[in-house]
């Protein structure tokens, strides 16, 4: 659950409604039994990058034993981890950008590295997304030692508690919290509209997914949540309108003519069902 990437959304490659559902499916995965269950995700992850670049990344992360100081740490941190994501390569950035957090020990940081690894979960097998949501919690909690007043680090640490089975009513009862706080948080709300529909309580979710709307209208990843939800209830007309929405936000060619396919699915799909 997250406040979406603007986020995945973004990334839209073969339907926009495809790739909603199925971001609802297979949610919950057990936390590992060990945090070193990382490391095999972590090193796999670098086999994915060309082996022309990785090189040129072990050359950078091996100067990090030689660096004098943590300011030079640092800047070696920031290359090794912009490499990474100009690569695509989500796990070994966000190891890294843990790294970063680890020396300055910011809140900010270790929230950034919490939002990435959770992030990162959203779309990685049921075992890797368990290891990820444990690295996430341990963020957040790094973030909220520091921070305990940052409702956002209070909506993530719910989320992992939700996501990785330990504690779903605990999670859920630390996110209605912070609505109670803080009515207009758009991340305690997107995050209460996912469990919605993971739940099958669809007008609950779309009465969160149209208060993130109200909350922040420039968060336009709102109307594919919503699209999704009304088509599940079966609610074409509404589903089309948001598909509609969203696509005057969108100056990518590819994707308005995506949006436009599925636009098009569901009408032909309304008219069979006539």
């Amino acid at each position: 659950m997250a406040a979406f990437s603007s986020r995945q959304w973004i990334a839209i490659s073969v339907s926009v409604i495809v790739f909603a559902s199925l971001f609802f499916v297979n949610r919950k995965a057990p936390p590992p039994e060990k945090a070193d269950e990382f490391l095999p995700v972590l090193e796999q992850a670098k086999k994915d990058v060309p082996a022309d670049q990785q090189n040129a990344i072990n050359n950078m992360a091996n100067s990090l034993t030689d660096a004098h100081g943590s300011d030079e740490r640092i800047q070696i941190l920031k290359r090794i981890i912009t490499k990474y994501d100009s690569l695509g390569a989500v796990i070994p950035g966000t190891y890294y950008t843990e790294k970063l957090a680890e020396i300055r020990n910011s809140a900010d940081l270790w929230y950034k590295a919490a939002e990435r690894y959770y992030n990162a979960s959203e779309a990685a097998n049921q075992q890797t997304r368990g290891i990820l949501i444990l690295r996430a919690s341990q963020c957040y909690a790094n973030s909220y030692k520091i921070d305990s007043t940052n409702l956002d680090t209070r909506v993530g640490m719910g989320k992992c508690l939700v996501e990785g089975s330990s504690s779903p009513m605990q999670g859920i009862a630390m996110i209605n919290a912070v609505i109670k706080k803080d009515s207009n948080n758009l991340n305690a709300q997107l995050a209460l509209g996912e469990l919605s529909v993971q739940s099958g309580q669809l007008p609950k979710a779309i009465y969160r997914f149209r208060r993130v709307l109200q909350i922040d209208s420039a968060y336009i990843d709102g109307y594919l949540y919503l699209a999704d939800v009304y088509q599940k209830s079966g609610n074409k007309e509404d589903a089309i309108g948001c598909l509609k929405k969203y696509s005057t936000f969108v100056t990518d060619k590819k994707i308005v003519g995506e949006i436009n396919t599925e636009i098009e699915k569901i009408k032909n799909d309304t008219i069979t069902n006539k």
